[in-house]
């Protein structure tokens, strides 16, 4: 009787120790998967993420062709032609834009890098392989 019941404390023993271990992967996962505690923990990713997907999207919306509105006495109010000023002015906005969404996916990428384990090694086989496709 005294073995069983050495038994059974000691399955009764397992079986807490494993379900605190049960217990503590589950927050462990749910502090890995909540959103509110990596933006708290990095906003300056999310900021950049977010600058990022609306510059893309301005950038896609944009892309299509320029028209010029032109009234009924043949006038364009608005001119598609840019002169030296608008150009420089142009060009200056392109640059800012290339350096902010460099910075911002560079930040993603950094922050996905600590938050999955490998993620870097898969990104440049995923990265290889499309290099392959296009070439």
């Amino acid at each position: 009787m005294d073995e069983t019941r050495e038994i059974e404390a000691h399955i009764d023993r397992t079986r807490e120790r494993l379900g605190s271990h049960l217990k503590e992967l589950g927050d462990k996962v749910d502090a890995a998967t909540d959103w509110r505690e990596h933006f708290q923990a990095h906003p300056h990713v999310f900021l950049g993420a977010a600058f990022a997907g609306g510059a893309a999207l301005a950038i896609a919306l944009h892309a299509r062709p320029t028209r010029s509105f032109v009234d009924d006495a043949g006038s364009s109010p608005f001119s598609v032609e840019a002169g030296p000023a608008q150009a420089q002015v142009l060009e200056l906005w392109e640059n800012i834009k290339g350096a902010l969404i460099g910075v911002a996916g560079a930040r993603v990428m950094d922050f996905l890098s600590e938050l999955l384990p490998d993620f870097d090694e898969h990104y440049q086989r995923s990265e290889q392989r499309m290099t392959r496709r296009l070439n």
